[in-house]
């Protein structure tokens, strides 16, 4: 098996992508672990990630850059975020409301010193702000209703000059086809930012779609 980085801090293997375990011989989500050349690397899941299964359903590019300090709305237990701290050199600020799954992000948080969990409600970034300092990229993944408005608030209120929306459709509305939430959310999206990419997730996320934007 011959690991090549495909992305900066986003390894290849011709099927599998991977990131370079920062915790060795750690386990987030019961993925796999394979050490080459004295390097563990982490395969990274589509069925459990979001953001792989958006490379592997045809993302042109790896939206989370090296030197990105990241603010991550609906991080829950920390499984698609441990992924991102390793590949940013820089602080991962992810904030979740649920205790019960801040209670396991904080585990997934131990030995990651770029990780920073947050308690706290997205809807309401200035319970934040002084924690997490200005970011350039923000990316979130809430199955709310409002899961639009939340992004583009926190998008404007850190100033951030990239971002990463999950959209889950059911989630805004269940009795409109999922094709034509998306096209609403398109829309929404474009009057305030550029749409760079938008990738339908459904060969592993059911009526998912990302999008990828730019202020």
């Amino acid at each position: 098996m011959q690991f090549r980085e495909k992305y900066p801090g986003v390894f290849h293997d011709g099927r599998h992508y991977y990131t370079v375990n920062s915790v060795p011989g750690q386990q987030v989500y019961g993925e796999r672990l394979i050490k080459q050349d004295g390097v563990e690397y982490r395969q990274w899941e589509p069925r459990r990630s979001k953001l792989v299964a958006a490379l592997h359903s045809g993302l042109e590019s790896m939206p989370i850059r090296r030197r990105d300090r990241v603010l991550y709305l609906g991080a829950a237990s920390g499984t698609t975020v441990s992924h991102i701290s390793e590949i940013t050199k820089r602080d991962v600020y992810a904030v979740e409301f649920a205790p019960r799954s801040f209670r396991d992000l904080l585990l997934v948080a131990e030995g990651r010193r770029n990780l920073m969990p947050i308690l706290a409600n997205a809807r309401m970034p200035q319970e934040y702000s002084a924690i997490a300092p200005q970011v350039s990229t923000v990316y979130q993944d809430i199955a709310q209703r409002d899961q639009v408005e939340i992004f583009l608030k926190n998008m404007g209120y850190f100033n951030a000059k990239r971002g990463v929306l999950m959209v889950k459709a059911r989630s805004i509305d269940v009795s409109e086809r999922p094709k034509n939430v998306f096209q609403s959310v398109a829309d929404h999206l474009s009057e305030y930012l550029t749409i760079e990419d938008a990738v339908d997730l459904g060969n592993y996320e059911k009526d998912h779609m990302a999008f990828i934007v730019r202020a």
